[in-house]
């Protein structure tokens, strides 16, 4: 079973996990390469985010290809968000929580390599297990070696469950990938408001939609600032912000923004 952390009320409040809730995330994620945060995203928000993908990006919803999105599996497809509001909002772009877990994770040295929303439309069925990154070298073995490279966070902007679709993952599959093959995924439950956390070589795969309605997933890609994912974007951009936004943004939140591409 994957490791869930409740943020307590004194935590919610000074905007970070204490130590202790630190060091059992990061052991979590070292172990099992997978982890839930509960929680951490005000639901009003959640529901804000939902209506404004929903209105903005309608025009990749009709099932098609474009070029300017990767389809992902049948009936699914990556899309990369603008980061204007509500998307540019650090309760969703660099939780506090979530950064205090990231901090620990990567030691301090971490940008946003990917910012979008992977959207499983209605009848949407298995998508194939796979891992999001390449492997950075030839051995196998080595790869499964080595500390986290990137992450791929996943936020809810419609309850994960078994109607609905969520991500099936193999725990510690980032340090044997036979896994996959022999166990059993975890399924989690992942309320609005919570976020699931995996490692980039981590196998999984999204569940059938068996709902009437589009699930939209909203996704970060943290990485070490030297990590550049040529898997995944070479027919779009990973990170999209304009000029004007990054103007208006905090110190540190241009310093995680420094992949971003100005498209317009």
């Amino acid at each position: 079973m994957l490791t869930r952390i409740r943020r307590s009320e004194a935590e919610w409040s000074v905007s970070s996990f204490t130590c202790e809730t630190l060091e059992k995330a990061s052991r979590s994620l070292r172990a099992n390469g997978a982890l839930i945060l509960e929680d951490i995203v005000d639901a009003a928000l959640i529901r804000e985010a939902r209506e404004s993908f929903l209105e903005r990006y309608v025009c990749y919803l009709d099932g098609h290809k474009h070029d300017d999105a990767l389809q992902v599996g049948e009936r699914r497809l990556m899309i990369t968000l603008e980061v204007e509001p509500p998307f540019a909002r650090r309760e969703l772009i660099a939780n506090p929580l979530l950064v205090s877990v990231l901090n620990a994770a990567f030691e301090d040295d971490f940008v946003l390599g990917a910012y979008g929303i992977v959207c499983s439309l209605p009848g949407a069925p298995q998508q194939p297990i796979h891992q999001d990154g390449a492997d950075l070298f030839r051995q196998t073995a080595l790869n499964r070696l080595l500390p986290l490279v990137a992450v791929t966070v996943g936020i809810p902007l419609v309850e994960m469950n078994e109607v609905n679709g969520t991500t099936a993952l193999w725990p510690r599959s980032h340090r044997d990938d036979t896994l996959a093959s022999t166990e059993k995924a975890d399924e989690p439950l992942v309320r609005e408001g919570s976020c699931v956390l995996w490692d980039y070589r981590l196998s999984h795969g999204g569940t059938p939609n068996r709902s009437t309605a589009t699930r939209p997933l909203l996704y970060m890609t943290y990485c070490r600032s030297w990590f550049l994912d040529h898997k995944n974007y070479r027919q779009q951009a990973a990170v999209r912000a304009s000029k004007c936004i990054l103007a208006t943004v905090p110190e540190d939140l241009r310093r995680l923004l420094v992949r971003a591409q100005d498209c317009h």
